[in-house]
């Protein structure tokens, strides 16, 4: 029986360049399992953004030898019904032979300290309906799928995607 790596969970620097380049590495690799086409010039326009919006925020996983193995890319955004700061968990990836080894849970476990410490009251996320190993975790994190939301119609995530002019 093979020993689990060491993983260490970091609060990411997106002002410095390795660690943007870093994170397009990881998401180029979840697009490819994702089955995703990025556009072309998607690089280069990802790192201007992580440069340069004002909410975004990263946690990375690296492996012993300094590697990013998996990351969690984050958005503050606000809450009208809670009046109050939220956070949304727009990706989390992990590098597959590192899967089932409690590692994403302590990426998540991570991005509620750090929102808590932001005031947050909330975290949002959306899964794909297929993604069953990550519904189990989210639901044993005590994410559920919003079907008993206030008024007991629960949400949709739907989308509209816009052209470039």
């Amino acid at each position: 029986m093979t020993m689990p790596r060491q993983i260490s969970i970091e609060d990411a620097d997106l002002e410095n360049a390795s660690v943007r380049q870093d994170l397009i590495r990881l998401v180029e690799a979840f697009a490819v399992v994702s089955r995703v086409t990025l556009r072309s010039g998607h690089a280069e326009a990802l790192d201007h953004l992580l440069q340069t919006h004002p909410t975004v925020f990263l946690i990375l996983a690296r492996d012993a030898e300094e590697h990013a193995v998996g990351y969690a890319l984050c958005q503050k955004t606000i809450s009208s019904f809670e009046g109050a700061p939220s956070v949304n968990l727009h990706d989390i990836y992990l590098d597959a032979e590192l899967r089932g080894q409690g590692v994403g849970r302590r990426m998540i476990s991570r991005l509620e300290d750090k929102a808590r410490s932001m005031g947050c009251r909330k975290l949002t996320l959306e899964v794909d309906r297929e993604n069953t190993g990550a519904q189990r975790l989210y639901k044993a994190l005590g994410f559920d799928d919003g079907s008993s939301d206030r008024d007991g119609d629960g949400c949709w995530f739907w989308r509209k995607m816009l052209e470039a002019d």
